[in-house]
């Protein structure tokens, strides 16, 4: 099922949904600065922070659950509070979390980020705007998760700027959250909200923390492994801060880091947030590189796919993350599964995805599936 692992080829645009290609304003030929920001790569040495209490038995680490058995799930409503994001907004969340036998330690947790639909179904509740009910597939991937033994956070950043859907509650979006650039930078400060929430859960092991998103939330997952997201916001802020409605700040210090990315069908192109220039003048701080293994797992019939894949597109995501790494010597984590005969959002909506054919979608949902729970063990055990 595998048609692209691939470096670059072609350079193409397409039209996209609600997130990806961009025409990108930056100058193609900018000269080339070496105050590289935020250089802990991967193939360095060094983690994330350690914060939050054992819980439970002391110990944490990679510590065996020592004969405890998972006899159930909770789910329980969050709020990670305004003190941790940089916007001063409070976030409400799921957190869904495996019921163990006895006490245990530190565990690794899985933080799940929605796409353009939104985390809630539509329906107001006594606590916000949308109803109490995740929608089904991230209901049905948090069950998966804990029961697999992974605390799982889904922030709701939509819910918490009074809206649902994205689609269909376009007049609900506040004024500093309309347009696609926002999003994608109203959502760097909740991921990195969201990220210290979790750490400091004394039930979760920082040092084992994962990405998973989708669609808009795919997107967000490839900007939370980003190597350069301080210097992003800094020259985002700097170059096109006056065609945003809100503010630029930066994040604190001692952002927790992931140690793996899943991807489903993300827009490459960040609307803006970080250039796409794949010009060897360009300054190497603006090109893209993961800091962590990411698996991107896109359809062949979507066009979301253009910036992802140099495969299907221009790739330029793809190709930064070459550059960057050949540049700073070090290993490139970037790989993207193309799924033929598949549309966007095949894992939610099975055989009746955006594109391709029933049984494309059918076939890879399937095999998306074994990828990502493969790829979570493999980086952060179980």
């Amino acid at each position: 099922m595998i048609l692209a692992r691939t470096l670059a080829k072609t350079t193409v645009c397409v039209a996209v949904l609600a997130v990806g290609c961009v025409n990108e304003t930056y100058g193609p030929d900018e000269e080339e600065s070496h105050e590289w920001h935020h250089l802990n790569l991967s193939a360095r040495p060094g983690g994330g922070d350690s914060g939050g209490d054992s819980g439970g038995d002391e110990g944490g680490g990679e510590a065996d659950p020592g004969g405890a058995s998972i006899v159930g799930v909770e789910t329980l409503d969050v709020t990670i509070p305004d003190s941790l994001h940089a916007q001063g907004l409070a976030i409400p969340a799921k957190l869904v979390r495996p019921k163990w036998s006895k006490a245990v330690g530190k565990r690794p947790a899985m933080m799940v980020l929605h796409g353009s639909g939104g985390l809630l179904k539509d329906g107001k509740s006594e606590s916000g705007p949308c109803s109490d009910q995740m929608e089904s597939q991230f209901s049905t991937w948090s069950q998966r998760l804990a029961e697999l033994g992974y605390t799982v956070l889904l922030p709701s950043s939509y819910s918490a700027r009074g809206f649902c859907d994205k689609h269909t509650q376009a007049d609900k979006m506040p004024k500093t959250f309309d347009a696609n650039t926002e999003q994608i930078l109203g959502r760097i400060y909740d991921l990195d909200a969201a990220s210290r929430y979790l750490c400091d859960r004394p039930e979760v092991d920082c040092d084992r923390m994962g990405l998973l998103g989708f669609s808009q939330g795919g997107t967000m997952t490839m900007i939370g492994l980003h190597w350069q997201i301080d210097h992003a916001l800094q020259y985002f802020r700097e170059n096109k801060g006056d065609t945003v409605d809100i503010e630029v700040p930066d994040v604190a210090p001692g952002r927790p880091e992931f140690k793996v990315g899943i991807a489903y069908y993300p827009g490459c192109g960040f609307d803006g947030a970080v250039p796409l220039s794949t010009s060897n003048n360009a300054a190497v701080e603006n090109k893209y590189l993961a800091t962590a293994p990411l698996f991107i797992l896109h359809a062949s019939d979507d066009p979301l796919v253009e910036h992802c894949s140099t495969e299907y597109g221009a790739g330029s995501r793809e190709i930064q993350a070459g550059q960057v790494a050949a540049k700073m010597n070090v290993e490139n984590l970037y790989d993207i599964i193309v799924y033929p005969d598949a549309g966007h959002s095949f894992d939610s909506a099975g055989a009746k995805a955006d594109g391709g054919t029933p049984e494309g979608n059918l076939a890879a949902k399937e095999a998306a599936l074994q990828v990502a729970l493969e790829q979570i063990e493999l980086a952060l055990g179980g």
